[in-house]
């Protein structure tokens, strides 16, 4: 991991500029974040699963709802990773603090945005027609977990300047921490032990709630740090520029466009499933957790390839950029071709960590088995995209992600699960569909050089 000051690509004898060793020493910070993020998400899935199938498919559709809502201002900050880590490379100390700066004003504003949504949950629940069981309870989870979005904001924003400088160890050992607190409190809020209430799914929507702030002032600790601000004048470069703001809009709009059509044909999609009967929504729900799980230890690699993609670029070393990318484009493939091996052989016993209904655990086998199929596709994918998203090459990905999610994707699904019958199978053939296309998409842009030649 280069440390405050190193230039990017230096040569020590030991890493070779976008080798693997200078992949991996960035990347397994934060794959290991992400894998703890995994953990605590499969945690949490199982824990309400223990209270019903209803709580299971009324949690699952609720997270992917707020996911959703979340997603395009996730996206909005993620970008700020872009910029701090070209200005990094071209030693510009003054402007990554601007850039981060401006960047916690944009999540200030989301947030909002954010409170201003959460008072349309309940028709929002009522448009995808689940139970009105799984829509009371849903509401409910979803509500508080709206209230705890400028927690998340902030994380992603001083999340985005850290890697973009390099340190990616960081970020690991808060939400590490903060983790393990929300799996704690998931235990005693969830069931009531210990003396505390019994909240169910209220519980562990107050457990993330909470950790979430943890996480967010433990982020703001170090962002405003002596050592932070001595590299980077973090506690001096507050002030509101509007040219600064618009930059980051014009890169991160269409980024969060992207992870706002991306997520949300998937919430379509689950409301698809949900109106095909609760068992197929629970075991829909269930097999995206173990999904949603292999794909966060991913997209370690594709925060990877952003980083350095972006600080070669912001260094003038166009080759060690497309370097790197196809380093971690290689070492995706590799950590896909594990996950698809684990859901090929061993997909009912995945799913009964999940869930101990046997009916959802069969009909979650179906969907393992497309999940298997599209996971190689998935990882130069994803990690093609992270290396375009650190030249700013955002507006392309989001064209892409409207054309494909709802073009092709939800039409495919809703034909092949509810025209011709094929249920949830069908629905997730049209969903592998549309990953493969995807994937290869976003690896042909990497490989053409239209992407070295956009200024941000």
């Amino acid at each position: 991991m280069q440390e405050y000051g190193e230039s990017p690509g230096k040569k020590n004898g030991q890493t070779v500029p976008g080798g693997y060793r200078e992949v991996w020493l960035l990347a397994y910070p934060v794959v290991i974040t992400m894998a703890s993020r995994t953990a605590m998400m499969l945690v949490d899935t199982a824990m309400v699963g223990r209270l019903g199938l209803t709580e299971l498919a009324a949690v699952g559709l609720a997270g992917i709802l707020t996911w959703t809502l979340f997603s395009f201002f996730n996206g909005l900050l993620v970008s700020i990773n872009t910029f701090v880590a070209q200005r990094y490379g071209a030693d510009d100390r003054r402007g990554i603090a601007v850039a981060t700066w401006q960047g916690l004003y944009i999540a200030l504003g989301s947030y909002l945005v954010v409170l201003l949504i959460s008072r349309f949950m309940a028709p929002l629940f009522a448009l995808m027609k689940p139970s009105a069981e799984i829509q009371r309870l849903g509401g409910i989870y979803a509500q508080i977990r709206l209230y705890g979005g400028i927690s998340l904001f902030i994380s992603v924003g001083i999340g985005s300047f850290l890697r973009g400088v390099g340190d990616t160890k960081t970020p690991m050992r808060i939400e590490l921490v903060v983790n393990v607190i929300n799996i704690i409190l998931d235990y005693l809020l969830i069931f009531g032990n210990f003396g505390f209430p019994r909240l169910e799914v209220a519980g562990a929507a107050i457990a993330t709630l909470i950790a979430g702030i943890i996480a967010a002032v433990g982020y703001l600790a170090v962002f405003l740090s002596r050592k932070s601000d001595q590299a980077f004048q973090t506690r001096s470069q507050f002030q509101m520029d509007v040219r600064e703001i618009r930059r980051i809009l014009r890169i991160g709009i269409p980024l969060g466009v992207q992870f706002f059509l991306d997520l949300g044909s998937f919430t379509v999609f689950a409301a698809l499933i949900g109106r095909m009967g609760d068992v197929a929504l629970a075991a829909n729900n269930a097999a995206i957790a173990l999904v949603s799980a292999s794909f966060m230890p991913l997209q370690g690699f594709s925060l990877t390839a952003t980083t350095l993609v972006g600080q070669y670029i912001g260094s003038d070393q166009l080759h060690y950029a497309r370097k790197s990318g196809y380093t971690t484009i290689k070492m995706g493939v590799v950590y896909t071709f594990v996950v698809a091996v684990l859901f090929l052989t061993m997909p009912a016993f995945l799913l009964s960590l999940i869930t101990p209904d046997p009916e959802v655990v069969q009909l979650g086998k179906r969907v393992l088995f497309f999940a298997a199929i599209f996971q190689l596709s998935d990882g130069f994918g994803i990690c093609s995209a992270g290396a375009l998203k650190g030249a700013g090459d955002t507006l392309f990905t989001m064209w892409v992600s409207i054309g494909y999610a709802w073009l092709l994707f939800l039409p495919l699904a809703y034909g092949l699960g509810t025209v011709l019958g094929y249920g949830i199978a069908g629905a997730w053939c049209g969903a592998t569909i549309y990953i493969v296309l995807v994937g290869t998409t976003y690896f042909l842009r990497f490989r053409s050089d239209r992407w070295e030649r956009i200024q941000i």
